[in-house]
């Protein structure tokens, strides 16, 4: 039962989110739209800003535990992305809001961990040390990360999959050349 009313907060928070600014939501909100009292609310979450810790958390663990072995690039950032897509004024209005970092935090998270494993799958043929994994594991996803919020910050346009589709032929395009300067100018 507890995991069935955590769902059930989490979404109605999500809800409630597409059409008030976060800083405008309240308990009472939550509570009268999920029908349980203030203290169940409180028994999972000390506030709004821990709810929505919660959230972010709970879709890294679900992001990283289901990734699928022979996705692409692409399809693995749009699973990443998913949350953003399915949740576009929500996202906005966490973007404006003083918990832009928990955003930047959760991007930044999925975005390391499956930016690296794709630059893991490409150093084998070049034997890349850990060190350049990490460099360009970094780089690429701070690219990401920027561009990604960017998006964010100009109202996320109706052409999501067109932006990360973009990302994603970038990365394609780059990364073997980006492992290959890397390995020729080691001593940086």
């Amino acid at each position: 039962m507890s995991k069935l009313t955590q769902k059930a907060i989490m979404n109605a928070f999500l809800e409630i989110l597409e059409y008030k600014t976060l800083d405008k939501i309240t308990v009472k909100d939550i509570i009268e739209s999920t029908e349980i009292n203030r203290n169940t609310f409180y028994y999972y979450y000390e506030d709004i800003y821990d709810l929505l810790d919660h959230i972010f958390n709970a879709e890294i663990e679900k992001v990283l535990s289901e990734a699928p072995k022979n996705a692409t690039f692409y399809e693995e950032y749009i699973r990443a992305a998913s949350i953003l897509i399915n949740n576009r004024q929500a996202i906005i209005h966490i973007y404006n809001s003083k918990s832009r970092m928990l955003l930047f935090t959760y991007l930044e998270t999925v975005t390391n961990v499956f930016v690296e494993r794709f630059v893991k799958e490409r150093a084998v043929k070049y034997e890349l040390s850990e060190e350049g994994i990490k460099y360009i594991t970094s780089f690429y996803s701070t690219a990401i990360v920027g561009n990604t919020l960017h998006w964010i910050n100009k109202g996320m346009s109706s052409y999501s999959e067109k932006v990360i589709k973009m990302i994603s032929n970038s990365f394609e395009a780059t990364i073997d050349a980006m492992i290959q300067d890397y390995q020729s100018h080691k001593d940086y």
